[in-house]
Protein backbone atom coordinates (compact mmCIF):
# COMPACT_ATOMS: atom_id res chain seq x y z
CA UNK A 1 0.00 0.00 0.00
CA UNK A 2 1.18 3.52 -0.80
CA UNK A 3 -0.02 6.64 1.06
CA UNK A 4 0.07 10.29 0.00
CA UNK A 5 -1.05 13.28 2.09
CA UNK A 6 -1.97 16.50 0.28
CA UNK A 7 -3.16 19.88 1.50
CA UNK A 8 -3.97 23.34 0.18
CA UNK A 9 -2.99 23.95 -3.44
CA UNK A 10 -1.64 20.40 -3.71
CA UNK A 11 -5.22 19.12 -3.41
CA UNK A 12 -6.04 20.81 -6.72
CA UNK A 13 -3.74 18.37 -8.49
CA UNK A 14 -0.65 20.56 -8.65
CA UNK A 15 1.54 18.41 -6.40
CA UNK A 16 4.57 16.88 -8.13
CA UNK A 17 4.35 13.10 -8.20
CA UNK A 18 0.59 13.09 -7.64
CA UNK A 19 -0.59 9.52 -7.05
CA UNK A 20 -3.22 9.66 -9.78
CA UNK A 21 -3.78 5.88 -9.69
CA UNK A 22 -4.99 5.87 -6.07
CA UNK A 23 -7.89 3.56 -5.31
CA UNK A 24 -9.28 5.57 -2.39
CA UNK A 25 -9.13 9.29 -1.64
CA UNK A 26 -10.30 10.63 1.72
CA UNK A 27 -11.06 14.36 1.81
CA UNK A 28 -11.53 16.51 4.92
CA UNK A 29 -12.37 20.20 4.66
CA UNK A 30 -14.57 22.97 5.99
CA UNK A 31 -18.21 22.95 4.94
CA UNK A 32 -17.74 26.09 2.85
CA UNK A 33 -14.77 24.56 1.03
CA UNK A 34 -16.76 21.45 0.14
CA UNK A 35 -19.91 23.17 -1.09
CA UNK A 36 -18.72 26.64 -2.07
CA UNK A 37 -15.69 25.98 -4.27
CA UNK A 38 -14.39 23.72 -7.02
CA UNK A 39 -12.18 21.75 -4.63
CA UNK A 40 -14.12 18.48 -4.83
CA UNK A 41 -14.44 18.72 -8.62
CA UNK A 42 -10.68 19.15 -8.91
CA UNK A 43 -10.06 16.21 -6.61
CA UNK A 44 -12.32 14.07 -8.78
CA UNK A 45 -10.41 15.17 -11.85
CA UNK A 46 -7.00 14.52 -10.27
CA UNK A 47 -8.01 11.05 -9.02
CA UNK A 48 -10.38 10.00 -11.79
CA UNK A 49 -10.46 6.29 -10.97
CA UNK A 50 -10.63 6.51 -7.18
CA UNK A 51 -13.41 6.12 -4.65
CA UNK A 52 -13.73 9.56 -3.05
CA UNK A 53 -15.21 9.97 0.41
CA UNK A 54 -14.97 12.37 3.35
CA UNK A 55 -16.78 15.06 5.29
CA UNK A 56 -16.88 18.59 6.60
CA UNK A 57 -14.99 19.15 9.81
CA UNK A 58 -14.13 21.28 12.80
CA UNK A 59 -10.53 21.46 11.55
CA UNK A 60 -8.33 19.25 9.36
CA UNK A 61 -5.25 17.35 10.49
CA UNK A 62 -2.21 16.67 8.30
CA UNK A 63 0.84 15.24 10.01
CA UNK A 64 1.68 17.52 12.93
CA UNK A 65 -0.42 20.42 11.65
CA UNK A 66 -4.01 21.65 12.02
CA UNK A 67 -5.70 23.49 9.15
CA UNK A 68 -8.95 25.42 9.07
CA UNK A 69 -8.90 26.74 5.50
CA UNK A 70 -6.92 24.22 3.47
CA UNK A 71 -8.54 20.92 2.52
CA UNK A 72 -6.58 17.82 3.51
CA UNK A 73 -6.54 14.71 1.34
CA UNK A 74 -5.25 11.20 2.03
CA UNK A 75 -4.77 9.16 -1.15
CA UNK A 76 -4.30 5.38 -0.83
CA UNK A 77 -3.14 2.91 -3.47
CA UNK A 78 -3.65 -0.73 -2.52
CA UNK A 79 -1.51 -3.64 -3.66
CA UNK A 80 -3.90 -6.47 -2.82
CA UNK A 81 -7.09 -5.07 -1.29
CA UNK A 82 -10.28 -3.72 -2.83
CA UNK A 83 -12.63 -0.96 -1.67
CA UNK A 84 -16.33 -0.32 -2.20
CA UNK A 85 -18.37 2.75 -1.24
CA UNK A 86 -22.00 2.75 -0.10
CA UNK A 87 -24.11 5.77 0.85
CA UNK A 88 -27.59 6.15 2.28
CA UNK A 89 -29.87 9.06 3.08
CA UNK A 90 -30.43 10.12 6.69
CA UNK A 91 -33.84 11.72 7.10
CA UNK A 92 -33.19 12.23 10.81
CA UNK A 93 -32.07 10.39 13.95
CA UNK A 94 -35.02 8.00 13.71
CA UNK A 95 -33.73 6.62 10.41
CA UNK A 96 -30.24 5.88 11.73
CA UNK A 97 -30.58 2.15 12.43
CA UNK A 98 -32.21 1.47 9.06
CA UNK A 99 -29.46 3.53 7.43
CA UNK A 100 -26.77 1.47 9.15
CA UNK A 101 -28.46 -1.78 8.16
CA UNK A 102 -28.68 -0.65 4.54
CA UNK A 103 -25.00 0.32 4.50
CA UNK A 104 -24.08 -3.02 6.03
CA UNK A 105 -26.14 -4.93 3.47
CA UNK A 106 -24.51 -3.02 0.62
CA UNK A 107 -21.00 -3.79 1.90
CA UNK A 108 -21.46 -7.31 3.23
CA UNK A 109 -19.21 -9.93 1.59
CA UNK A 110 -17.31 -12.91 3.00
CA UNK A 111 -13.97 -11.14 2.54
CA UNK A 112 -15.02 -7.86 4.20
CA UNK A 113 -12.16 -6.90 6.53
CA UNK A 114 -13.05 -3.40 7.76
CA UNK A 115 -15.52 -0.54 7.44
CA UNK A 116 -14.80 3.19 7.61
CA UNK A 117 -17.96 5.27 8.06
CA UNK A 118 -18.74 9.00 7.99
CA UNK A 119 -22.15 10.53 8.74
CA UNK A 120 -23.86 13.90 8.96
CA UNK A 121 -23.16 14.82 12.57
CA UNK A 122 -26.35 16.82 13.11
CA UNK A 123 -29.10 14.47 11.89
CA UNK A 124 -27.93 11.07 13.09
CA UNK A 125 -28.25 8.88 16.14
CA UNK A 126 -24.73 7.52 16.14
CA UNK A 127 -25.52 4.58 18.42
CA UNK A 128 -28.30 3.38 16.15
CA UNK A 129 -26.22 3.84 12.99
CA UNK A 130 -23.39 1.73 14.41
CA UNK A 131 -25.79 -0.89 15.80
CA UNK A 132 -27.43 -1.21 12.39
CA UNK A 133 -24.06 -1.71 10.71
CA UNK A 134 -22.79 -4.20 13.28
CA UNK A 135 -26.01 -6.22 13.27
CA UNK A 136 -25.77 -6.63 9.51
CA UNK A 137 -22.06 -7.39 9.01
CA UNK A 138 -21.30 -9.04 12.35
CA UNK A 139 -18.98 -8.33 15.25
CA UNK A 140 -15.82 -9.69 13.60
CA UNK A 141 -15.41 -6.79 11.19
CA UNK A 142 -13.78 -3.64 12.58
CA UNK A 143 -16.05 -0.58 12.23
CA UNK A 144 -14.57 2.89 12.75
CA UNK A 145 -14.99 6.47 11.57
CA UNK A 146 -16.57 9.72 12.67
CA UNK A 147 -19.35 12.29 12.44
CA UNK A 148 -19.04 15.34 10.22
CA UNK A 149 -18.78 18.77 11.86
CA UNK A 150 -19.08 22.39 10.75
CA UNK A 151 -16.60 24.17 12.98
CA UNK A 152 -18.41 25.70 15.96
CA UNK A 153 -21.57 26.57 14.01
CA UNK A 154 -23.69 23.45 14.74
CA UNK A 155 -25.82 24.39 11.73
CA UNK A 156 -25.17 22.03 8.80
CA UNK A 157 -22.59 19.36 7.99
CA UNK A 158 -21.92 17.59 4.70
CA UNK A 159 -20.65 14.24 3.44
CA UNK A 160 -18.65 13.58 0.27
CA UNK A 161 -19.49 10.31 -1.51
CA UNK A 162 -18.02 10.21 -5.02
CA UNK A 163 -20.17 12.63 -7.04
CA UNK A 164 -22.38 13.58 -4.09
CA UNK A 165 -21.67 16.42 -1.66
CA UNK A 166 -24.71 16.73 0.61
CA UNK A 167 -26.18 16.96 4.09
CA UNK A 168 -28.43 14.24 5.47
CA UNK A 169 -26.15 11.44 4.34
CA UNK A 170 -24.05 8.59 5.69
CA UNK A 171 -21.26 6.96 3.68
CA UNK A 172 -19.28 3.80 4.43
CA UNK A 173 -16.19 2.34 2.78
CA UNK A 174 -15.74 -1.43 2.82
CA UNK A 175 -12.22 -2.86 2.64
CA UNK A 176 -11.83 -6.37 1.24
CA UNK A 177 -9.10 -8.97 1.13
CA UNK A 178 -7.26 -11.35 3.48
CA UNK A 179 -4.26 -9.04 3.80
CA UNK A 180 -6.12 -5.89 4.84
CA UNK A 181 -5.67 -4.80 8.46
CA UNK A 182 -7.54 -2.11 10.42
CA UNK A 183 -6.66 -1.31 14.03
CA UNK A 184 -8.09 1.34 16.34
CA UNK A 185 -7.31 3.05 19.62
CA UNK A 186 -9.29 5.54 21.72
CA UNK A 187 -8.31 7.83 24.57
CA UNK A 188 -10.02 10.66 26.41
CA UNK A 189 -8.28 12.37 29.33
CA UNK A 190 -11.55 13.68 30.79
CA UNK A 191 -12.24 13.12 34.50
CA UNK A 192 -15.54 12.76 36.31
CA UNK A 193 -16.54 15.12 39.10
CA UNK A 194 -19.58 15.65 41.26
CA UNK A 195 -22.16 13.06 42.34
CA UNK A 196 -23.38 10.13 40.27
CA UNK A 197 -26.88 10.82 39.01
CA UNK A 198 -29.47 8.50 37.52
CA UNK A 199 -31.15 9.34 34.23
CA UNK A 200 -34.83 9.50 35.17
CA UNK A 201 -36.32 10.85 31.95
CA UNK A 202 -34.89 10.54 28.44
CA UNK A 203 -35.85 9.67 24.90
CA UNK A 204 -33.04 8.40 22.68
CA UNK A 205 -30.30 11.03 22.73
CA UNK A 206 -32.57 13.65 24.30
CA UNK A 207 -32.25 13.85 28.10
CA UNK A 208 -34.85 15.66 30.21
CA UNK A 209 -34.07 14.80 33.84
CA UNK A 210 -31.31 13.50 36.10
CA UNK A 211 -32.52 12.40 39.54
CA UNK A 212 -35.84 14.04 38.73
CA UNK A 213 -34.26 17.47 38.06
CA UNK A 214 -34.29 19.10 34.61
CA UNK A 215 -30.85 18.55 33.12
CA UNK A 216 -30.68 22.09 31.81
CA UNK A 217 -31.07 23.36 35.38
CA UNK A 218 -28.14 21.18 36.41
CA UNK A 219 -25.90 22.66 33.74
CA UNK A 220 -27.06 26.12 34.70
CA UNK A 221 -25.45 25.62 38.10
CA UNK A 222 -22.05 24.83 36.56
CA UNK A 223 -21.91 27.44 33.77
CA UNK A 224 -21.56 31.20 34.09
CA UNK A 225 -24.07 33.48 32.36
CA UNK A 226 -22.04 33.85 29.17
CA UNK A 227 -21.42 30.13 28.74
CA UNK A 228 -25.02 29.24 29.55
CA UNK A 229 -26.24 31.70 26.91
CA UNK A 230 -23.76 30.12 24.49
CA UNK A 231 -25.04 26.56 24.78
CA UNK A 232 -24.64 24.08 23.15
CA UNK A 233 -21.04 25.15 22.44
CA UNK A 234 -20.10 25.57 26.11
CA UNK A 235 -21.67 22.22 26.95
CA UNK A 236 -18.86 20.51 25.06
CA UNK A 237 -16.57 21.48 27.92
CA UNK A 238 -18.72 19.46 30.34
CA UNK A 239 -19.62 16.11 28.76
CA UNK A 240 -21.36 13.26 30.57
CA UNK A 241 -19.88 9.88 31.37
CA UNK A 242 -22.57 7.23 31.00
CA UNK A 243 -22.65 3.71 32.43
CA UNK A 244 -25.34 1.14 33.08
CA UNK A 245 -26.21 -0.41 36.40
CA UNK A 246 -25.64 -3.89 34.96
CA UNK A 247 -22.14 -3.15 33.60
CA UNK A 248 -20.74 -0.11 35.46
CA UNK A 249 -17.23 -0.77 34.14
CA UNK A 250 -18.37 -0.15 30.55
CA UNK A 251 -18.52 3.61 30.15
CA UNK A 252 -19.07 6.01 27.26
CA UNK A 253 -18.73 9.77 26.98
CA UNK A 254 -21.59 11.81 25.57
CA UNK A 255 -21.10 15.35 24.27
CA UNK A 256 -23.76 18.05 24.14
CA UNK A 257 -24.93 18.77 20.58
CA UNK A 258 -28.05 20.85 21.21
CA UNK A 259 -30.55 22.15 23.76
CA UNK A 260 -34.30 22.61 24.04
CA UNK A 261 -34.84 25.55 26.36
CA UNK A 262 -38.62 25.17 26.31
CA UNK A 263 -38.43 21.55 27.48
CA UNK A 264 -35.31 22.24 29.62
CA UNK A 265 -33.75 19.28 27.82
CA UNK A 266 -30.34 18.63 26.26
CA UNK A 267 -29.48 16.70 23.12
CA UNK A 268 -26.38 14.51 23.16
CA UNK A 269 -24.23 12.81 20.55
CA UNK A 270 -25.67 9.38 21.28
CA UNK A 271 -28.39 7.55 23.18
CA UNK A 272 -28.58 7.87 26.97
CA UNK A 273 -31.08 5.29 28.24
CA UNK A 274 -33.34 5.84 31.24
CA UNK A 275 -31.73 4.21 34.26
CA UNK A 276 -28.18 4.99 33.14
CA UNK A 277 -25.75 6.46 35.63
CA UNK A 278 -24.41 9.86 34.58
CA UNK A 279 -21.56 11.96 35.89
CA UNK A 280 -20.33 15.32 34.71
CA UNK A 281 -16.79 15.45 33.33
CA UNK A 282 -14.15 18.11 32.83
CA UNK A 283 -10.66 18.08 31.43
CA UNK A 284 -7.35 19.89 31.26
CA UNK A 285 -5.09 20.33 28.26
CA UNK A 286 -2.42 18.16 29.85
CA UNK A 287 -4.80 15.26 30.47
CA UNK A 288 -6.26 15.45 26.97
CA UNK A 289 -2.77 15.38 25.45
CA UNK A 290 -1.99 12.26 27.46
CA UNK A 291 -5.28 10.70 26.34
CA UNK A 292 -4.44 11.33 22.68
CA UNK A 293 -1.06 9.65 23.04
CA UNK A 294 -2.77 6.71 24.74
CA UNK A 295 -5.12 6.35 21.76
CA UNK A 296 -2.16 6.16 19.38
CA UNK A 297 -0.42 3.56 21.52
CA UNK A 298 -3.55 1.39 21.63
CA UNK A 299 -3.92 1.63 17.84
CA UNK A 300 -0.45 0.11 17.51
CA UNK A 301 -1.19 -2.72 19.96
CA UNK A 302 -1.49 -5.99 18.10
CA UNK A 303 -0.42 -4.51 14.76
CA UNK A 304 2.72 -5.72 13.04
CA UNK A 305 3.88 -2.67 11.10
CA UNK A 306 6.96 -3.43 9.02
CA UNK A 307 6.96 -0.36 6.77
CA UNK A 308 5.58 2.76 8.42
CA UNK A 309 5.36 4.63 5.11
CA UNK A 310 3.01 1.90 3.80
CA UNK A 311 0.63 2.36 6.74
CA UNK A 312 -2.00 5.10 7.04
CA UNK A 313 -3.37 6.63 10.23
CA UNK A 314 -6.67 8.50 10.38
CA UNK A 315 -7.16 10.75 13.43
CA UNK A 316 -10.71 11.58 14.51
CA UNK A 317 -10.87 13.91 17.52
CA UNK A 318 -13.88 15.64 19.05
CA UNK A 319 -14.51 19.35 18.47
CA UNK A 320 -15.06 19.62 22.24
CA UNK A 321 -11.40 18.82 22.81
CA UNK A 322 -10.43 21.63 20.49
CA UNK A 323 -12.71 24.07 22.29
CA UNK A 324 -11.16 23.21 25.64
CA UNK A 325 -7.54 23.26 24.49
CA UNK A 326 -7.79 26.38 22.32
CA UNK A 327 -4.41 27.51 21.02
CA UNK A 328 -2.78 24.41 22.54
CA UNK A 329 -4.73 21.99 20.34
CA UNK A 330 -1.74 21.04 18.19
CA UNK A 331 -0.16 19.55 21.31
CA UNK A 332 -2.55 16.60 21.15
CA UNK A 333 -1.84 16.17 17.43
CA UNK A 334 1.88 16.21 18.21
CA UNK A 335 1.45 13.66 21.00
CA UNK A 336 -0.12 11.24 18.49
CA UNK A 337 2.67 11.94 16.01
CA UNK A 338 5.32 11.26 18.62
CA UNK A 339 3.86 7.74 19.04
CA UNK A 340 3.10 6.95 15.40
CA UNK A 341 6.35 8.60 14.19
CA UNK A 342 6.78 7.95 10.43
CA UNK A 343 3.24 6.72 9.75
CA UNK A 344 1.46 9.20 7.41
CA UNK A 345 -1.44 10.87 9.21
CA UNK A 346 -4.57 12.82 8.28
CA UNK A 347 -7.86 13.40 10.03
CA UNK A 348 -10.39 15.86 11.38
CA UNK A 349 -12.24 17.29 14.36
CA UNK A 350 -15.67 15.72 14.63
CA UNK A 351 -19.05 15.64 16.34
CA UNK A 352 -18.55 12.00 17.33
CA UNK A 353 -16.05 9.20 16.96
CA UNK A 354 -16.74 5.57 15.99
CA UNK A 355 -14.50 2.80 17.24
CA UNK A 356 -14.65 -0.54 19.05
CA UNK A 357 -14.72 -0.22 22.81
CA UNK A 358 -11.30 -0.78 24.29
CA UNK A 359 -10.49 -4.46 24.72
CA UNK A 360 -13.42 -5.60 22.56
CA UNK A 361 -14.46 -5.76 18.92
CA UNK A 362 -17.88 -4.29 19.75
CA UNK A 363 -18.17 -0.96 17.92
CA UNK A 364 -19.75 2.08 19.49
CA UNK A 365 -20.17 5.82 19.26
CA UNK A 366 -17.81 7.85 21.41
CA UNK A 367 -17.68 11.57 22.14
CA UNK A 368 -14.86 13.78 23.37
CA UNK A 369 -12.20 11.19 22.48
CA UNK A 370 -9.19 11.04 20.24
CA UNK A 371 -9.69 8.00 18.01
CA UNK A 372 -6.80 6.69 15.92
CA UNK A 373 -7.47 4.29 13.03
CA UNK A 374 -4.61 2.56 11.21
CA UNK A 375 -4.92 0.95 7.78
CA UNK A 376 -2.33 -1.43 6.33
CA UNK A 377 -1.87 -4.41 4.03
CA UNK A 378 -0.01 -7.63 4.61
CA UNK A 379 1.19 -9.64 1.62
Amino acid sequence: MRVQILQGVDVAGEAPGLMADAGLVLVFASRNTLIGSTTVDRIRHAFAGAVICGCSTGGQIAGYELHDEDAVVMALRFDHSQVHLAQEDLSGPGSSRACGEALGSALSRPDLAGVLVFADGLCVNGNELVEGLATTIGQDVVIAGGMAADGEAFASTVIVANDIVASGLAAAIGFYGPGFRMHTGIGSGWQVFGPRRRVTRADGNRVYELDGEPILDLYRRYLDDEDFAGLPRAGLLFPLQISSGEAPEQTAIRAVLGIDRDERAMIFGGDIPVGSIAQLMRGTSERLVDGAAEAAAHALDGSSIIDASATAAILVSCIGRRLLMGSRIEEEIASVGDVLEEIPRAGFYSLGEISPFRGTRRPGLHNETMTVITLAEEA
